[in-house]
C-alpha cells in the first residue's frame, strides 16, 4: 500500500470519528503510566498488536502520532524526548515552558521559510506588506 493510500485511508477515519477514540485511548495509557511510554509500546497498549519493525510505514503508530498531534493543538501537554523515545503527560511549569519554546521555534522556521519563499518568487516581505 503506498504511502498516499495509506494517508488516504487515515483521513478517512479521522472523518468518521475514530481518532477522537484513538485520542481517549492514548490519553487514557498516558495518565496509567506517568513515566511515559514508546511509541511500540502505546501500539502495543491501543490496537493489542506489535507494531511493524519500520515505525514510520506503520498505520498504527501513524494514528497514534496524528491523534498526539490533534491534542497538542488542544494544549494537552504531551511531552516527547528525543533522548527517550516515547510520550509522557506532563504539566510541570519546566515542560510547559519547553512546549511554549517548541511553538515559538515552530513559528521562527515558519517565518524563515516565509522570507525565503518571498525572496525567491521577488515578492514583498513580511514587513513590506
Amino acid at each position: 500500500m503506498s504511502s498516499i493510500t495509506q494517508y488516504e485511508k487515515l483521513l478517512a477515519e479521522m472523518n468518521a470519528g475514530e481518532l477522537s477514540e484513538i485520542e481517549r485511548r492514548v490519553l487514557e495509557v498516558l495518565l496509567k503510566i506517568p513515566g511515559g511510554i514508546t511509541r511500540r509500546g502505546l501500539v502495543r497498549a491501543i490496537y493489542g498488536v506489535e507494531a511493524q519493525c519500520n515505525l514510520s510505514n506503520d498505520p498504527y503508530d501513524r494514528k497514534i502520532r496524528k491523534a498526539i498531534e490533534r491534542m497538542r493543538e488542544c494544549l494537552i501537554p504531551i511531552i516527547s524526548s528525543s533522548g527517550k523515545t516515547g510520550y509522557r503527560l506532563d504539566t510541570s511549569p519546566e515542560a510547559i515552558q519547553n512546549m511554549i519554546a517548541e511553538m515559538e521555534s515552530q513559528i521562527a522556521h515558519l517565518k524563515q521559510l516565509l522570507e525565503e519563499a518571498c525572496q525567491f518568487y521577488d515578492l514583498p516581505g513580511e514587513n513590506e506588506r
